[in-house]
């Protein structure tokens, strides 16, 4: 058993440095996502790192419960604190006695894929997808190629919010240092565009940035990268392909280099 999070905790205090905050609403139907904080934002924190390690051990505990191997595959997306969340995440999992295969930076596709390349059933993957800085979150699945529906995300909030962990040995740590090239190499295996054609890349200089120019490139196209560099500030727009901002420069770089066409990607490349 653990102590119960707390839904609000005041900022800048030694309560915020030593107890688990989670609001409850991050709770959705089929993922989990918070405001963590951004500087200059008064916005409260609805999530802290305590919080984070908590999520962890109780998805670790939902894990055993379901009679699933408790061995998962963690990556996190390209923000400033999401390495951080990350390893929050990986500590309360160990502590539940839960095999954590680490790939390091990824895409959300990226998880999926090495689910089935390490032979692992589990995936947590830190993301606050096309949100916005300050935001992060957590897509889940214990039994892949599915990720959690309603049913897993109610259970999941319940041991959480009530406390109900369960610490387990066993726990271990893996860094997979090569699964960005497996997977990068697996999409562009046997394809082979037919014709040259020019693409614009739009990454938003978010997490696609360090996959999509070379895939595209792998297959034979001939890329026009547009905001590839990783920037976690988000200096031009943030990585939407449904914002206004991003379909602009889209539109705008296949006029100004005769590109075919334009793909943009956000936060998790999904």
């Amino acid at each position: 058993m653990m102590r119960k999070p707390k839904p609000d905790i005041p900022a800048n205090t030694a309560q915020y440095e030593n107890e688990a905050l989670i609001k409850p609403t991050g709770f959705r139907e089929y993922d989990a996502r918070w405001w963590f904080g951004r500087e200059g934002d008064p916005k409260p924190s609805e999530i802290n790192l305590y919080g984070i390690q908590l999520l962890g051990a109780s998805l670790g505990t939902l894990i055993h419960e379901l009679g699933k191997q408790p061995e998962i595959v963690v990556g996190h997306d390209y923000r400033s604190y999401s390495n951080a969340i990350k390893h929050a995440l990986i500590v309360g999992l160990m502590q539940a006695g839960i095999k954590v295969y680490d790939i390091g930076l990824a895409l959300s596709p990226t998880a999926y894929f090495a689910q089935y390349a390490l032979d692992v059933p589990c995936v947590a993957m830190v993301t606050a997808s096309h949100n916005t800085n300050g935001w992060t979150g957590v897509k889940m699945g214990v039994d892949r190629p599915l990720t959690f529906g309603p049913d897993e995300m109610g259970r999941l909030k319940e041991i959480t919010l009530s406390g109900l962990v369960q610490h387990r040995p066993g726990g271990s740590y893996r860094f997979i240092e090569d699964m960005a090239e497996r997977y990068m190499e697996d999409l562009a295996k046997g394809v082979t565009l037919k014709r040259k054609i020019r693409v614009v890349a739009a990454c938003g200089n978010g997490t696609a940035g360090a996959f999509a120019p070379h895939v595209l490139d792998q297959i034979g196209a001939e890329v026009i990268p547009v905001e590839c560099d990783l920037d976690y500030t988000f200096p031009n727009y943030n990585p939407n392909p449904e914002d206004l901002k991003m379909l602009h420069a889209m539109r705008d770089a296949v006029l100004a280099h005769g590109a075919d066409l334009a793909v943009g990607f956000d936060g998790d490349g999904d």
